[in-house]
């Protein structure tokens, strides 16, 4: 078998690529781009090999196999494998059957004598502990029928499960189990009786991610899925990150119309590293992530690439119920790395989704070998279809809110296209002091888990929160885009019992307000008080307040925003983004100005020449936008 010609086959490539730009060896790389975890037939195979070096072993193996690929030589093997253990269960169960016809008839022969009524058969259930599961074996003195948890074929040989079913269009009414938090937007607020907005500053791009799997599959994008915050931080920006203090706040103030502005805000933190990396990986495999195992392993693998010698690495697996695969095992090279994805090979998907006891089991292996200092990470890796165990969102959020006492932090990437349950990954997200992301292509792998890593597993600081207020001298009312579910009362921001969410390092918020100028005073006036104004000629003042990712202790920065139009391509980028949300959306909260913007940026395909090498992306939504209004029209 030439493994190396099938790797670089064109349908192989990128996946090949992908591991080799990551450090994996070229027999690594090719094993990786041809198998994927999570089948039975693959789990058995690497049974049969000593646990180190295995993929070595395997790509030996499979060398000298006749078979053209190598999901055909495991299954080919795993056929005749599946033949001797039907054998044996056979021969097992024909001398269980003698010795139970032998028992049973002197039993029957004595209730025959006493005139009882003797059954014509019996069945006894049984327990294989090679198997796992419950087995019933039914006995009969003229057969003998054996039932297993797999479909077995005549003679003993593997019944090859069919190819998945094409996901697409023909799919889209299975999205009714997804399920979200719900969005209302809101309207424009007036700076005389609400002079302050606050709220829960994020650096969380999930719903993009799942944006991008909607139009990827054919499917209609439906408003709870556009979280325009979250929209808004998956995109690039000419922005610079700060180098000594912790934050840097950016504003820029572009003029949308006559009278309206935007005020753009770029809230970027430090990169800072760490000494250590403590992660445990927490990996969904029930049956629903079968479909979702090649983009899974991309993701297991971006992550195992990334540790370095000296860290611990632990990895929990669950479904029906837990399996710790390793518990803080040390990495010292390149070849821990590689033995790592060889056992990862052996895993398999199946079973219901038991997941607040891999949650349990999780944090028990980070406490063990927490790192003082270093990045202490739970990765859980799922597509929230929690359905055993503790399931409901406020049993979640407790079970959560108590784990994040061990002082780990976690983050979630979610996967799958079908029956996905954003609503619940987003509460253990927010209230584990994480970061959440979608993947559902290598593309998504690339950008979300790949590159953007360090903001993934090493947390800078957390309850991170915005207030904004404004000058009522020269602003009558604003409305913020987007952050709907993340808004907070003023009186939330000073107080540090009020959680929010973090940020990682490296990593950014996006915030975008609407602006409509103009002075305040009479706009409502009162019996009992009047408003009365400073001078100041400011038009507002963005305050940002977080915590270390360790202490309970708030510390808050502001910054002044001019009346000075300084409007750069960034705030274009984020108003060209924010009215494709809105169109995602299909809001009617889009005006004339808008709309006049967003036909200035399509007429010449001006939107290229934005910042931040986003064309692909943006590419992606405008021609879905164009498909779905011209089917419409």
């Amino acid at each position: 078998m030439n493994l190396t010609q099938l790797a670089k086959d064109p349908q192989n490539t990128e996946k090949y690529d992908y591991y080799r730009s990551l450090g994996y060896s070229e027999k690594a790389s090719e094993l990786l781009s041809l198998l994927t975890y999570g089948d039975q037939p693959l789990h058995h195979l690497l049974k049969e090999f000593p646990e180190d070096h295995l993929l070595d072993r395997l790509y030996g193996w499979l060398l000298e196999r006749p078979e053209e690929t190598p999901e055909d030589a495991v299954h080919a093997w795993y056929r005749q494998y599946r033949a001797k253990q039907d054998k044996s269960f056979k021969a097992a169960a024909a001398n269980l059957a003698g010795g139970a016809a032998g028992f049973f008839g002197n039993v029957f022969g004595g209730m025959k004598s006493a005139n009882m009524s003797a059954p014509k058969g019996l069945a006894a259930p049984m327990t294989s502990p090679a198997m796992g599961s419950a087995m019933k074996m039914s006995v009969d003195i003229e057969d003998v029928a054996i039932f297993t948890d797999e479909p077995v074929e005549e003679g003993g040989a593997v019944e090859e499960a069919g190819p998945e079913p094409a996901a697409g269009p023909g799919l889209a009414e299975l999205s009714s189990t997804d399920s979200y938090e719900q969005i209302e937007e809101k309207k424009a607020r007036s700076v005389l009786t609400e002079p302050t907005s606050t709220f829960r500053m994020t650096t969380n791009t999930s719903s993009m991610g799942i944006v991008l799997n909607q139009i990827r599959e054919g499917r209609k994008v439906d408003l709870s899925q556009v979280r325009i915050e979250e929209l808004l931080n998956f995109f690039a920006y000419d922005e610079e990150l700060p180098k000594e203090e912790k934050f840097r706040i950016h504003t820029e103030l572009y003029p949308a119309a006559e009278g309206k502005e935007l005020l753009y805000i770029h809230a970027g933190a430090r990169v800072e590293e760490k000494k250590g990396q403590n992660i445990i990986l927490l990996l969904d495999v029930s049956g629903s992530m079968c479909r979702q195992k090649k983009v899974t392993q991309e993701i297991l693998a971006t992550v195992v690439s990334r540790l370095q010698a000296g860290d611990s690495f632990s990895m929990v697996t669950y479904s029906d119920n837990d399996q710790t695969i390793y518990d803080g095992c040390r990495v010292n090279g390149d070849g821990d790395k590689e033995d790592i994805m060889g056992r990862i090979l052996g895993i398999v998907i199946d079973g219901c989704t038991y997941g607040s006891r891999g949650i349990e089991t999780a944090y028990s292996c980070g406490a063990k070998h927490y790192i003082e200092g270093g990045n202490n990470q739970v990765i859980l890796i799922t597509d929230g279809d929690l359905n055993f165990g503790i399931t409901k969102n406020d049993g979640l959020k407790v079970l959560i809110e108590e784990k994040k006492k061990s002082r780990l932090f976690l983050s979630v990437i979610g996967t799958g296209l079908y029956n996905y349950k954003d609503d619940k990954l987003e509460v253990l997200s927010k209230h584990g002091n994480g970061t959440y992301c979608v993947v559902n292509t290598l593309a998504d792998v690339k950008e979300s888990v790949f590159r953007r890593y360090e903001s993934l597993t090493s947390i800078v600081a957390k309850d991170v929160k915005a207030q904004v207020e404004f000058n009522p001298r020269y602003v009558k009312e604003y409305r913020l885009l987007g952050y709907e579910n993340r808004s907070l009362s003023h009186a939330d921001f000073a107080d540090d019992t009020v959680i929010s969410e973090p940020y990682g390092s490296g990593a950014y918020g996006v915030a975008l307000y609407e602006i409509k100028r103009g002075s305040a005073e009479g706009e409502q006036p009162l019996k009992y008080q009047k408003a009365v104004f400073t001078d100041s000629e400011e038009l507002c003042t963005v305050k940002l307040r977080f915590k270390e990712p360790l202490s309970d202790e708030s510390t808050e920065l502001a910054q002044a925003v001019t009346l000075e139009e300084n409007g750069g391509d960034n705030a274009r980028l984020a108003y060209f983004l924010y009215i494709i949300g809105e169109k995602l959306r299909s809001s009617d909260l889009l005006d004339e100005a808008d709309e006049s913007f967003f036909a200035g940026m399509l007429k010449d395909e001006a939107w290229k020449k934005l910042p931040g090498g986003n064309e692909d992306k943006i590419e992606l939504l405008l021609s879905y936008l164009k498909r779905r209004d011209g089917a419409g029209s």
